[in-house]
């Protein structure tokens, strides 16, 4: 069967049915958390925290450092 890959955090979890991060697309994480800046939508551990933390979306990229 095939697995759809979901970011809605209403959507029941079944058979070919899993979780994946709103704002980078991961599939696998410690914790799912839900997003407060998008609300009904599903974020990893990362960016759930950095989302809380900041007020603002995870960036894709973080600038360098020097």
């Amino acid at each position: 069967y095939e697995v759809i890959y979901t970011d809605d955090a209403r959507m029941k979890l079944g058979d070919g049915i899993r979780r994946q991060c709103f704002n980078c697309g991961a599939v696998e994480t410690v914790t799912w958390r839900r997003s407060m800046l998008s609300p009904g939508k599903l974020l990893c551990n990362k960016c759930g925290l950095f989302e809380r933390t900041h007020g603002v979306p995870r960036p894709k990229t973080f600038p360098r450092r020097r």
